[in-house]
């Protein structure tokens, strides 16, 4: 049996579900208020400029 990552389709879903969760992601960062960003140890630049970033972009 072939890895996952031997079948092209395989790791295109895989990039799909990656490219979802950092646009998820990114999106709740944007909506974290500043006192639980300190929490997590990111500022307000530090968060808007991760949100800001496109999906594709690791």
């Amino acid at each position: 049996m072939e890895s996952r990552a031997a079948h092209p389709l395989l790791r295109a879903l895989d990039l799909l579900a990656l490219w979802h969760r950092r646009g998820s992601t990114r999106a709740a960062l944007r909506e974290l208020p500043p006192e639980r960003l300190r929490d997590i140890g990111l500022t307000e630049m530090d968060a808007a400029r991760e949100a800001a970033r496109p999906f594709w972009k690791g």
